[in-house]
């Protein structure tokens, strides 16, 4: 049997619609019906540039945020059955994994059941830029924070803390704001394209301080926010040589702080000021395939922080069908610096 995919054969050209098999489930494995999947930014990265892949990659199916109905389980799964409603954050590292297809393989480990009162498309909206977020803040890759599940956050004082969040405007940065919410950070600061409406939205989110990130005094007034305490710091848009400078540049000059991209970028010393004692830049990779066990403890505990309200989805628009031209313009405002909705896809409608 055969389904239709989105591929990327080429880097640097567009997805183009292929016919493919319909995999079967190994062991520990369920294969998904995708009824929606999320697009995000760097997808349209690795279709122009190859972020995190390289050609021996190809032909790549690209699309990480699977929601959908489990089809068949392989050998030795027992928590899901066939009909299940389920989200996941897709296995790239295979096509057969790829989110952008009809249906799809997911480890029976890194996956969990949708919440009755949420859609196929907000529970599509969540798994990358939650699951990235997480890491960031939460592993040793990243920030290495006590999690919310761990038994340090209570001698950790949450409370007494400050995290800066640049680009907190961003899917990944909403996420990342709730996160710090839902652990009791006393200070969080979003760096933003700020407007009163979405100044508004970040503080429900958590957002104690929203920030213009363009403003020509932007450090001041972090500065008169975090003093020279900032230790914490998560940048989950600047890319480039020079990109991190700012993150960089608020961090404590008494302290050795800390600052954590989701994209590779540099640092120019000449603009990040003295630093005695100091500063750590990480470049944190959100998968929970890479860091697995973590990864588990993710999906075991999301459902829950859903249905309890302390996590909320994004709002998203849709495209009806595996319609070429309509993702890769939605790639294309990726890439052209659009204000985006997130773009789920739903691969069994017609275009």
């Amino acid at each position: 049997m055969s389904q239709k995919a989105l591929v990327l054969e080429k880097l640097g050209a567009p997805l183009v619609l292929q016919a493919r098999h319909i995999p079967e489930p190994k062991e520990h494995q369920i294969l998904v019906k995708i009824i929606a999947v999320g697009l995000n930014p760097h997808d349209q990265k690795i279709r122009d540039y190859g972020l995190i892949i390289t050609p021996d990659h190809l032909p790549y199916i690209t699309g990480n945020d699977i929601a959908g109905v489990v089809e068949k389980v392989g050998p030795g799964v027992t928590a899901f059955h066939p009909g299940d409603r389920v989200f996941a954050q897709a296995d790239t590292s295979t096509p057969d994994g790829g989110g952008v297809q009809q249906y799809a393989l997911v480890p029976a480990d890194l996956v969990a059941a949708i919440p009755k009162s949420m859609s196929f498309d907000e529970a599509a909206t969540l798994p990358t830029v939650a699951m990235a977020s997480f890491i960031a803040l939460f592993h040793p890759s990243g920030l290495g924070l006590p999690p919310p599940y761990s038994k340090a956050i209570a001698p950790f004082n949450y409370h007494q803390r400050s995290l800066l969040i640049i680009g907190g405007g961003s899917n990944c940065g909403k996420l990342a704001i709730q996160f710090a919410r839902l652990v009791g950070f006393g200070t969080t600061i979003a760096l933003a394209a700020k407007t009163p409406e979405k100044e508004a939205e970040l503080k429900e989110l958590g957002a104690t301080h929203v920030l213009d990130r363009y403003a020509e005094d932007v450090a001041e007034q972090c500065r008169s926010i975090v003093g020279d305490g900032l230790l914490y710091a998560l940048d989950a848009v600047n890319m480039g040589p020079e990109g991190h400078a700012l993150g960089v540049s608020l961090l404590s000059d008494s302290q050795k702080g800390t600052l954590v991209t989701l994209l590779p970028g540099g640092v120019d010393e000449s603009k990040v000021g003295n630093k005695p004692a100091g500063y750590e830049v990480k470049f944190s990779q959100g998968s929970g395939h890479l860091h697995r066990e973590m990864g588990q403890l993710f999906w075991q505990c999301l459902p829950g922080w859903l249905e309890a309200g302390k996590i909320r989805p994004l709002r998203y628009r849709t495209i009806s069908g595996l319609d070429e031209k309509a993702v890769n313009e939605a790639l294309d405002a990726y890439r052209d610096g659009a204000g985006v909705t997130k773009v789920n896809v739903h691969p069994h409608e017609s275009s």
